[in-house]
């Protein structure tokens, strides 16, 4: 009995690993297409609450037995996956404050890992794993920056040659750290769509393996072990899980993930999908909203709009075209859940609030999502006594021009006499009217 094998999700073929590669290979149109990696000894029965993991293993390898790998030889990582969850009581007391409601608040952060950095650390991990195990030895990739700079650190480690093409407004940081690796960054002069197009054609005219896109069934296992861990940690699932989105890979995981845990027994429900996009490319909320207000009528799930060149900072959210909206947008309606929009200019308020309250420096794609449970709270989509999951999965080293923006008062002194006391509890209370002014 194979380990694994790819199921296509509307056709309902069957491949084996090597089968899909090949097709991918001969045709990379062939990536785009939605398999889901299946499980025999799931299917079956042979994996029960109490075995689902390797205590002795460290990292999401701990869940080998039900991730898209034949040998653990072909293991490449640095431990990542391996994090706890933090509880954020100062939401909560927000959430009690101002909406008179009492939460569970965690934060599920990434931003300090020694890797690169985002939770894109867990795909660079299967992805080279997997293509060290296939003998693949050029890898091709479209990225607005996270996915890539995590490829090229994991491929790096299995000596695969890795072609990176990001849009011209990507982050000259991660150009570096992408180059550092000793990998190839070709930036192309237009936006993500143009940069796809690009790499599309590159790596046809090479015979070269492009990624395949949101439905990386790669990608998708390695995000589903986010839920997994939080099963391990507090032994049930949460009641609703809020992230930042751009093309839809890790939340399509997390239910994956947690619709195997409820046909193993070991949960019952989805959490609700709570996302969040930026207001400057919010194509997915646009739509969902709109369907929404419709009474989800009509042929909704085809009908969402599409951003060329979104004029945004985040440029790690910067998806204008969701493809995957018709999968995703379902799977969020089906956990009761919501597509919801946060005012991008109100994200260096929330990178202040969470450093004075936390001492901890989250990204702009990050706090898009903590500006997603502000949205969820004014929108009533949380209830009395549930718990919250937020994804914390950017620091702000993955965008120093963010971080500079954070000096206030830039003083220059040249004698001590310039120099003035200060109380932090003065700095308290401008923070709190930062929480004021987003809250509304």
């Amino acid at each position: 009995m194979d380990k694994f094998y790819l199921e296509h999700q509307k056709s309902g073929e069957q491949l084996s690993i090597k089968e899909w590669y090949k097709r991918c290979l001969d045709n990379n149109d062939s990536a785009k297409e939605h398999f889901e990696v299946r499980y025999p000894k799931i299917e079956n029965g042979l994996i029960h609450k109490d075995n689902f993991y390797d205590k002795e293993a460290v990292g999401m390898w701990k869940y080998f037995d039900i991730l898209p790998l034949n040998s653990k030889e072909s293991i490449i990582t640095s431990g990542e996956g391996n994090v706890d969850l933090e509880r954020w009581h100062f939401l909560e007391e927000i959430g009690k404050k101002y909406f008179g409601i009492n939460l569970k608040v965690y934060a599920h952060r990434f931003d300090n890992h020694a890797s690169t950095g985002t939770w894109k650390d867990l795909s660079g991990s299967t992805v080279a794993s997997s293509l060290k195990e296939m003998g693949i030895k050029n890898f091709v990739v479209p990225s607005t920056g996270n996915i890539a700079t995590a490829f090229s650190r994991y491929l790096s480690d299995a000596n695969i040659n890795f072609y990176a093409f990001i849009p011209k407004d990507s982050s000259k940081m991660q150009e570096a750290e992408i180059g550092c690796f000793g990998q190839k960054v070709f930036r192309v002069d237009g936006d993500y769509q143009l940069t796809k197009t690009m790499a599309v054609n590159f790596a046809n005219r090479n015979k070269f393996l492009l990624a395949a896109g949101t439905f990386d069934p790669r990608r998708v296992e390695a995000k589903k072990t986010m839920a997994y861990e939080w099963m391990r940690i507090m032994n049930e699932l949460p009641d609703a899980y809020i992230q930042g989105l751009s093309g839809g890979t890790g939340p399509i995981g997390i239910e994956k993930g947690c619709r195997e845990m409820i046909q193993l027994g070991m949960a019952e429900n989805q959490p609700k999908l709570l996302l969040v996009q930026s207001s400057n490319c919010a194509p997915m909320a646009h739509g969902y909203q709109k369907a929404s207000k419709n009474n989800f009528t009509g042929d909704w799930l085809n009908d969402y709009p599409v951003y060329e060149n979104p004029d945004t900072e985040i440029t790690t959210l910067a998806t204008g075209n969701p493809g995957a909206f018709p999968y995703l947008a379902n799977l969020v309606k089906k956990s009761y859940g919501f597509i919801n929009e946060f005012d991008e200019s109100k994200v260096i308020d929330i990178i202040r609030i969470i450093s004075f309250y936390k001492a901890v420096r989250v990204g702009p794609a990050a706090a898009i999502g903590i500006g997603g449970y502000f949205e969820a709270l004014k929108n009533k989509q949380l209830s009395e006594g549930e718990s919250v999951v937020i994804n914390i999965g950017e620091g702000i080293r993955r965008s120093p021009d963010f971080m500079i923006r954070m000096i206030e008062d830039d003083q220059m002194i040249s004698s001590i006499e310039e120099c003035s006391n200060f109380d932090r509890n003065e700095i308290k209370v401008k923070i709190d009217s930062l929480i004021e002014g987003i809250i509304g």
